[in-house]
């Protein structure tokens, strides 16, 4: 497979808007975050709202692994 200039480029900005969007989005001027925001979204989603987050992440993962066992 070759890439070309168009390609890497689209994929460079990708990339960098990717970053820019989670130093934007991590800034807070209240202090600094910790594993219960990013966890728990602050305690301020309710439990279902979690759960769902839990179970779809899980069943999307589980679905890749799946469908890249199957084509081996």
């Amino acid at each position: 497979m070759v890439f070309s200039t168009v390609d890497i480029v689209i994929f460079v900005l990708y990339c960098l808007l990717i970053i820019d969007t989670g130093i934007w989005v991590s800034r807070e001027e209240e202090g600094q975050k910790n594993a219960s925001d990013y966890f728990l979204a602050s305690i301020s989603l309710p439990w279902w709202a979690k759960g769902t987050s839990l179970i779809a992440s899980n069943i999307s993962a589980e679905q890749f692994v799946c469908r890249a066992r199957a084509m081996r």
